[in-house]
Protein backbone atom coordinates (compact mmCIF):
# COMPACT_ATOMS: atom_id res chain seq x y z
CA UNK A 1 0.00 0.00 0.00
CA UNK A 2 1.39 3.39 -0.98
CA UNK A 3 0.55 6.87 0.26
CA UNK A 4 -1.56 7.39 -2.89
CA UNK A 5 -3.72 4.37 -2.02
CA UNK A 6 -5.42 6.22 0.82
CA UNK A 7 -6.43 9.74 1.68
CA UNK A 8 -4.00 11.88 3.62
CA UNK A 9 -5.09 13.13 7.03
CA UNK A 10 -6.00 16.53 5.59
CA UNK A 11 -7.89 14.98 2.66
CA UNK A 12 -9.73 12.68 5.03
CA UNK A 13 -10.68 15.61 7.26
CA UNK A 14 -12.17 17.45 4.26
CA UNK A 15 -14.05 14.32 3.16
CA UNK A 16 -15.47 13.71 6.62
CA UNK A 17 -16.53 17.34 7.02
CA UNK A 18 -18.26 17.24 3.63
CA UNK A 19 -19.94 13.93 4.46
CA UNK A 20 -21.20 15.11 7.88
CA UNK A 21 -22.42 18.41 6.51
CA UNK A 22 -24.17 16.91 3.49
CA UNK A 23 -25.86 14.22 5.56
CA UNK A 24 -26.98 16.65 8.26
CA UNK A 25 -28.36 19.23 5.84
CA UNK A 26 -30.13 16.67 3.66
CA UNK A 27 -31.56 14.89 6.68
CA UNK A 28 -32.97 18.13 8.15
CA UNK A 29 -34.43 19.31 4.86
CA UNK A 30 -35.94 15.92 4.00
CA UNK A 31 -37.50 15.54 7.47
CA UNK A 32 -38.98 19.04 7.42
CA UNK A 33 -40.47 18.68 3.93
CA UNK A 34 -41.86 15.21 4.64
CA UNK A 35 -43.21 16.27 8.02
CA UNK A 36 -44.99 19.31 6.65
CA UNK A 37 -46.23 17.88 3.35
CA UNK A 38 -45.93 14.09 3.28
CA UNK A 39 -43.66 14.34 0.23
CA UNK A 40 -40.46 12.29 0.39
CA UNK A 41 -37.14 13.65 -0.81
CA UNK A 42 -37.28 11.41 -3.88
CA UNK A 43 -40.83 12.53 -4.69
CA UNK A 44 -39.83 16.17 -4.31
CA UNK A 45 -36.88 15.75 -6.66
CA UNK A 46 -39.02 14.03 -9.29
CA UNK A 47 -41.84 16.57 -9.05
CA UNK A 48 -39.40 19.47 -9.28
CA UNK A 49 -37.55 18.06 -12.30
CA UNK A 50 -40.77 17.33 -14.18
CA UNK A 51 -42.10 20.81 -13.36
CA UNK A 52 -38.84 22.38 -14.56
CA UNK A 53 -39.46 20.63 -17.89
CA UNK A 54 -42.86 22.26 -18.31
CA UNK A 55 -44.79 19.56 -16.48
CA UNK A 56 -43.84 16.64 -18.72
CA UNK A 57 -40.71 14.71 -19.65
CA UNK A 58 -39.61 11.23 -20.60
CA UNK A 59 -38.69 8.62 -18.03
CA UNK A 60 -35.26 8.32 -19.65
CA UNK A 61 -34.56 12.07 -19.48
CA UNK A 62 -35.76 12.17 -15.89
CA UNK A 63 -33.46 9.29 -14.92
CA UNK A 64 -30.53 11.05 -16.59
CA UNK A 65 -31.29 14.37 -14.88
CA UNK A 66 -31.54 12.72 -11.46
CA UNK A 67 -28.61 10.34 -12.15
CA UNK A 68 -30.79 7.36 -11.17
CA UNK A 69 -30.66 3.93 -12.73
CA UNK A 70 -33.54 2.50 -14.73
CA UNK A 71 -34.84 0.33 -11.90
CA UNK A 72 -34.83 3.11 -9.31
CA UNK A 73 -36.69 5.60 -11.51
CA UNK A 74 -39.20 2.96 -12.56
CA UNK A 75 -40.01 1.95 -8.98
CA UNK A 76 -40.22 5.57 -7.84
CA UNK A 77 -42.56 6.52 -10.67
CA UNK A 78 -44.74 3.48 -9.99
CA UNK A 79 -45.19 4.61 -6.38
CA UNK A 80 -45.87 8.20 -7.40
CA UNK A 81 -48.37 7.11 -10.05
CA UNK A 82 -50.20 5.05 -7.41
CA UNK A 83 -50.38 8.16 -5.21
CA UNK A 84 -51.78 10.20 -8.11
CA UNK A 85 -48.80 12.59 -8.28
CA UNK A 86 -47.84 11.77 -11.86
CA UNK A 87 -49.27 10.13 -14.98
CA UNK A 88 -47.26 7.69 -17.08
CA UNK A 89 -47.84 6.76 -20.69
CA UNK A 90 -45.91 4.65 -23.16
CA UNK A 91 -45.07 5.96 -26.60
CA UNK A 92 -43.18 4.19 -29.39
CA UNK A 93 -41.48 7.47 -30.30
CA UNK A 94 -40.36 8.69 -26.88
CA UNK A 95 -40.63 5.67 -24.59
CA UNK A 96 -42.40 6.31 -21.30
CA UNK A 97 -43.61 9.83 -20.63
CA UNK A 98 -44.11 11.34 -17.20
CA UNK A 99 -46.59 14.15 -16.61
CA UNK A 100 -47.49 15.99 -13.44
CA UNK A 101 -51.08 15.63 -12.30
CA UNK A 102 -52.98 18.35 -10.54
CA UNK A 103 -52.24 16.58 -7.24
CA UNK A 104 -48.54 16.50 -8.17
CA UNK A 105 -48.49 20.22 -8.95
CA UNK A 106 -50.32 20.97 -5.70
CA UNK A 107 -47.95 18.77 -3.69
CA UNK A 108 -44.95 20.50 -5.23
CA UNK A 109 -46.44 23.95 -4.59
CA UNK A 110 -46.99 23.03 -0.93
CA UNK A 111 -43.49 21.57 -0.55
CA UNK A 112 -41.48 24.34 -2.25
CA UNK A 113 -41.79 27.00 0.48
CA UNK A 114 -41.02 24.43 3.19
CA UNK A 115 -38.02 23.22 1.20
CA UNK A 116 -36.77 26.77 0.57
CA UNK A 117 -37.07 27.78 4.22
CA UNK A 118 -35.31 24.63 5.35
CA UNK A 119 -32.44 25.01 2.86
CA UNK A 120 -32.01 28.63 3.92
CA UNK A 121 -32.02 27.74 7.62
CA UNK A 122 -29.97 24.54 7.49
CA UNK A 123 -27.41 25.45 4.83
CA UNK A 124 -27.37 28.95 3.41
CA UNK A 125 -27.55 30.79 6.75
CA UNK A 126 -24.42 28.93 7.83
CA UNK A 127 -22.33 30.02 4.85
CA UNK A 128 -20.74 33.35 4.07
CA UNK A 129 -20.76 34.76 0.53
CA UNK A 130 -17.37 33.27 -0.35
CA UNK A 131 -18.38 29.80 0.86
CA UNK A 132 -21.62 29.99 -1.10
CA UNK A 133 -19.68 30.92 -4.24
CA UNK A 134 -17.26 27.99 -3.81
CA UNK A 135 -20.11 25.56 -3.24
CA UNK A 136 -22.01 26.90 -6.25
CA UNK A 137 -18.95 26.27 -8.46
CA UNK A 138 -18.76 22.57 -7.53
CA UNK A 139 -20.10 20.48 -10.38
CA UNK A 140 -19.51 16.86 -9.53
Amino acid sequence: MTANDRLSDSELAVWRAFERTAEAVLSHVEREVAGATGISAAEYRVLLRVAENGGATTQRDLALALEWDKSRISHQLTRMHARGLIKRAKSPETGSSVTLTRAGREALAAAQPVHAASVRRNLLARLNAEQRAVLARLHL
